[in-house]
């Protein structure tokens, strides 16, 4: 769809100040435009605990440091390469993974300083953006629309606490404690982030999330620090022919832009988000833009996740010796990626077995999204009150 030019002397109104809206924002003010980014909660990063995340750099073949200058993002947050892990599989047969470059970079999410949510809001303001908090714009009254996920597609419960032990980045796959997804623990520069991911019964996920600490426990004890913080959060995964209403343009998970495999969307979140700016500056059709970059990349992480649910712990247990045996680990997973012709094949398969008939929550009206407990319960978004 293409949108008439504004005037220069326009603010551009984007609602939301997560990833995506602040890499809009910033690629916007690096292009001269006018800027308000409208944020409904009381900071940046209110929905996370200081937990470490990964920005993955498989996916494509360039390198996540590169990707980020050439998108006009600084490093001005926590940004430490991943080149090493210990997967194990439901036996807890642990194999170390190696990769020649980064497979990708840990950053953390909050609203405390050093992490990605405030140093995007630190870069957006120097460059002249204005933001305002509490503050809610309509979707019809946005240019960019950058809320956020609106019902999980994934869910994950997390647990943050500073530690001294040794660092670690652990991987745990295993569909009996974590269905359809994996737990994981990550010890970094004195910070610790454990989390079970999962994509089905989210009612339960207190219990596994439980049970995944334990088994854990079992096979590396480490203390869990009284300064802990606990949250819950959200993945948004559909497939769309558009990301536009009218004359508003949807971005990260607001638009269901979400790496389906491992529910890695933070590099999704900064693409969107600089396309969006990019159509912009250039009057350019965003759904052309992120059609070409980001559409056949969703096809395939569909089937990749179809496979990764359908094969089991037999499956998973394959996976973690592949990906040990590989001598790049970072190589072997880019090979997920790649859109090969029986996955072309295999996307229709999967669309139809899996379709989710009647309404749901995602945001962009003309969508495929996958089929749902309609009695679905989940925790509520953000972080656990103590």
């Amino acid at each position: 769809m293409n949108f008439l030019a504004q005037p220069s002397s326009d603010p551009i109104r984007i609602a939301g100040a997560g990833p995506s809206g602040l890499a809009a924002a910033i690629a916007l003010a690096r292009g001269g435009r006018r800027v308000e980014v409208h944020e409904a909660k009381r900071d940046v990063g209110t929905r996370f605990i200081g937990d470490l995340q990964i920005i993955e750099g498989s996916s494509e073949r360039e390198l996540v440091p590169d990707f980020l200058d050439r998108i006009g993002i600084e490093r001005n947050f926590y940004f430490r390469p991943a080149d090493w892990a210990t997967f194990y599989d439901h036996r807890n047969r642990g194999r170390v993974i190696r990769s020649e470059d980064p497979y990708g970079y840990f950053i953390r999410r909050g609203a405390e300083e050093g992490t990605l949510d405030r140093g995007l809001l630190a870069q957006a303001q120097s460059l002249g953006v204005t933001v305002v908090f509490n503050s809610r714009v309509a979707a019809d009254k946005a240019d960019i629309v950058a809320t956020g996920p609106a019902s999980p597609d994934g869910l994950a419960k997390e647990m943050t606490f500073h530690s001294d032990d040794p660092e670690r980045i652990d991987v745990y796959f295993n569909h009996k404690l974590s269905p359809g997804g994996y737990s994981y623990l990550f010890i970094l520069d004195g910070i610790a982030t454990f989390g079970c991911a999962i994509v089905a019964d989210f009612k339960k996920i207190d219990e596994y999330f439980e049970h995944s600490l334990a088994a854990a426990q079992r096979i590396h004890p480490f203390p869990v620090g009284e300064d802990r913080r606990t949250g819950y959060s959200y993945m948004n995964f559909h497939l769309k022919t558009r990301a536009t209403a009218a004359s508003t343009r949807f971005v990260g998970e607001a638009a269901g832009f979400q790496d389906y495999l491992f529910g890695l969307g933070i590099r999704y979140a900064l693409t969107s988000g600089n396309l969006a700016a990019r159509s912009i500056l250039e009057n350019a059709d965003f759904d052309e833009l992120w059609s070409r970059e980001l559409a056949s990349k969703q096809d395939t992480s569909l089937v990749n996740r179809f496979l990764y649910e359908t094969g089991g712990n037999t499956g998973l247990s394959m996976f973690v010796r592949r990906a040990a045996r590989a001598r790049d680990f970072r190589g072997y997973l880019s090979s997920w990626h790649e859109r090969t012709w029986w996955k072309s094949m295999l996307s229709p398969i999967v669309r139809r077995f899996w379709r989710h008939k009647g309404r749901c929550l995602h945001k962009p009206s003309d969508h495929w999204c996958r089929a749902r407990d309609t009695e679905m319960r989940v925790p509520p978004l953000g972080p656990v009150e103590p």
